[in-house]
């Protein structure tokens, strides 16, 4: 097992530990149905709202994820779909992130031939647990929040309405401690959605001892919780981009010699693929180095159907370019559950002395070595 410091430094692991082809692959799986659920319940509400509606969206975005906040002008029924493809994502996320962070941990306790197969199996076990987390504590949230509403609401009532509120001023200083309150589980909430898998994924707790987990991170180490994740959103912001441009140079590579030897036909094939992606290699090759090596030459995008070979290729080449996206939005997520495994170890180490590596702070109870009682001759 490698020497752990339980500081910051340990916190530099996690490009390494987020650097493995099971966590990126267990991201990349999720994005991907992530990505198609969304796509077609957006699909899904436009063909149902009917007209020309769906043709418009294609024609505009073509498969381009179009988020729920944007200024589209869609219908009702269509921001509604979005929202739940929304939702949709974050519970995939979340259950991907579980299991990258109990490969991660099963990995940093020695044992590197942990399985995908076997942290999905336990996942089965306590997926419960994450998603309680949440629901938990939105549910304390709502009962706290019901409290100002339920007086705000009674106060509009006739007659009783403006003695009430008069009568109810005289608790505002219990009201002042119940919105910092609020704003604490806020804050606690907010944390979660970073530890939620990690603490499930290290510790296989129930959702109430996740919910106090999240707690104690906040109360007593929230200096410390700040700057690693600042520590982890800085190597993020560093080592995400090496490898969106290690994967963009791949990919350059392998398309150079048909940009140099068919290059009418691949400019065509390129406006295509920009077309029904809803013109993002367009602004793609406005970033620095995208376009270094020439391969994303955009021509006229022709709207008539063009020939089998040029739409088959078309075709492919819009895939290829959204598996490279979500194999680089793959590896952040990955450095993400692996980087705040390595955080909540640390922070629990602050907090109580516990080493969660050690059988003996996970759970596993040895049996003691006790010699069998000789029979009665």
């Amino acid at each position: 097992m490698e020497k752990r410091y339980f500081d910051f430094r340990d916190i530099c692991q996690a490009i390494r530990y987020g650097f493995s082809g099971r966590k990126i692959a267990v991201h990349f799986i999720g994005l991907v149905l992530a990505y198609l659920i969304y796509q077609f319940l957006v699909y899904l509400s436009l063909f149902v709202v009917g007209n020309t509606t769906a043709q418009d969206f294609w024609d505009k975005y073509g498969l381009l994820p179009v988020l729920p906040f944007s200024d589209t002008g869609l219908t009702q029924i269509t921001e509604i779909a979005m929202w739940i493809g929304v939702i949709c994502f974050a519970c995939i996320f979340f259950l991907a992130s579980t299991v990258a962070s109990k490969i991660t941990i099963e990995q940093l306790r020695g044992d590197f031939f942990f399985s995908v197969g076997d942290a999905v199996t336990f996942l089965k076990r306590h997926w419960k647990s994450v998603f309680g987390a949440f629901i938990g504590l939105l549910l304390i949230q709502i009962f706290l929040a019901l409290i100002p509403l339920g007086i705000a609401g009674l106060g509009k009532l006739p007659v009783i309405g403006k003695p009430f509120l008069t009568i109810s001023s005289l608790f505002m200083p219990i009201g002042f401690f119940l919105g910092v309150l609020m704003a604490l589980i806020a804050i606690v909430f907010a944390v979660s959605l970073l530890f939620v898998p990690a603490v499930v994924a290290t510790t296989g707790a129930d959702a109430f001892e996740t919910i106090y987990q999240q707690f104690a991170i906040v109360w007593n180490q929230p200096w410390r919780t700040v700057c690693y994740e600042m520590m982890l959103f800085l190597m993020k912001l560093i080592f995400v981009p090496i490898w969106a441009l290690f994967c963009l140079a791949g990919f350059s590579i392998v398309m150079l010699p048909m940009s140099f030897l068919h290059a009418a036909e691949m400019e065509h094939i390129t406006a295509c693929a920009n077309l029904w992606l809803g013109g993002a290699i367009e602004k793609i090759t406005m970033l620095p180095y995208a376009n270094i090596f020439g391969v994303f030459n955009i021509g006229i995008a022709m709207k008539e159907a063009s020939a089998f070979a040029t739409t088959v290729t078309a075709i492919f080449l819009t895939l290829t370019i959204v598996m490279t996206v979500g194999l680089v939005i793959a590896y952040l997520f990955s450095i993400a559950s692996a980087g705040n495994t390595i955080v909540y170890l640390v922070l629990r180490k602050k907090l109580d002395g516990h080493n969660l590596l050690e059988p003996s702070d996970i759970g596993e109870i040895e049996t003691p070595d006790v010699a069998p009682e000789s029979e009665p001759q």
